[in-house]
């Protein structure tokens, strides 16, 4: 299902209050404060990945800044009044989409509640999304594996319901967000329009190689299927590369796994010979670990759906693209084989 309300609406000023969320605040992982001090154009991003899309789309003109602290999800999370006094002072404001981050929400409803001069760019817009289905392994009377396709939509406690959130682990799915950041920026600083068109498509240039890339070295695959040890954050990435994802629990990131989900998950291995559980980096890696003492599984391989970074990866100064090529893609290729 395609995306398709335009977000780039402005608005006039926000409640200094806070939103609705479930962590407590922290600083961010960039130096906040609303506008810049050089008179450019400013932008706040509620998740790291459409901040460091934003951040690409708007080198040389603009400044982007996250407003999640390091190393959180961004999901659940209660942000303080320096937040909205962040989004206040600035001209823009890139989210995820409505629904996937109710904190998010809040603070999108009170900039166009109270007119504030803010841009507000949705970053899935125009995207077409997977249905929020429930594709977990089932095993029928025969014995055969069987996916729901359509049917299954659900909500996941946090926000997350009928559509799956996760569009950005499809490199060419992401090439629209580009797209249509680039053009939420150009409309609040039109006149540095060409600079983000640029940007973009050199951008949208290194998916497109990151996607070849992909192709390339989970191309010959042995196997046709993986179990991730957490939650089901990855279907666009075995839609996008052909190969069946099973995962032990939901959309939620803070999913916990019922023991009839880890029987389920040792059939899983048994029936696709899986060699490698992977185990998502931002949650716990306690069943991955129990699968393999448990069944003839013989390693855990890291695997994210990046919604932060990790304290290595900002020092290696990764951002998506990296950690897709240097973590993501090695883990895929060894649990299907391909090498």
């Amino acid at each position: 299902m395609r995306q398709t309300r335009r977000r780039f609406l402005g608005a006039t000023g926000v409640a200094m209050g806070a939103v609705t969320g479930c962590l407590g605040s922290a600083a961010t992982d960039s130096t906040s404060g609303g506008a810049s001090s050089d008179g450019s154009k400013t932008a706040q991003a509620s998740f790291f990945v459409v901040s460091d899309f934003a951040t690409r789309v708007a080198e040389g003109a603009a400044a982007v800044e996250n407003l999640v602290p390091f190393g959180q999800h961004g999901h659940g999370w209660e942000p303080g009044p320096e937040i909205q006094r962040d989004v206040l002072g600035s001209d823009a404001l890139v989210y995820v989409g409505e629904g996937f981050q109710p904190w998010a929400d809040n603070v999108v409803r009170n900039v166009r509640e109270d007119g504030a001069d803010v841009a507000v760019i949705e970053a899935w817009e125009d995207v077409d999304l997977l249905e929020a289905t429930d594709d977990r392994d089932h095993e029928s009377e025969s014995g055969d594996d069987h996916e729901s396709d359509g049917d299954g939509h659900e909500s996941d406690g946090d926000g997350h319901s009928e559509m799956d959130p996760h569009f950005w682990l499809d490199p060419d799915r992401a090439k629209q967000s580009v797209e249509t950041i680039a053009d939420g920026l150009a409309s609040v600083d039109p006149d540095d329009e060409s600079a983000y068109a640029e940007n973009a498509d050199a951008f949208a240039d290194r998916l497109t190689t990151l996607d070849e890339t992909f192709e390339t070295r989970l191309d010959g695959r042995t196997r046709d299927a993986v179990l991730v040890a957490g939650h089901n954050s990855f279907r666009y990435l075995g839609r996008r590369y052909d190969f069946r994802v099973e995962a032990l629990s939901g959309l939620a990131p803070d999913s916990t796994p019922s023991p009839k989900d880890i029987t389920r998950a040792q059939g899983v291995i048994d029936r696709h010979d899986v060699e490698y559980v992977l185990a998502p980096v931002f949650e716990s890696d306690r069943a991955a670990t129990q699968l393999v003492e448990e069944t003839d599984a013989t390693g855990v391989l890291p695997l994210t759906p990046v919604p932060s970074l990790t304290e290595e990866w900002t020092e290696e100064g990764w951002g998506y693209v990296d950690v897709m090529e240097n973590v993501n893609l090695p883990s895929l290729a060894k649990a299907l084989g391909a090498e």
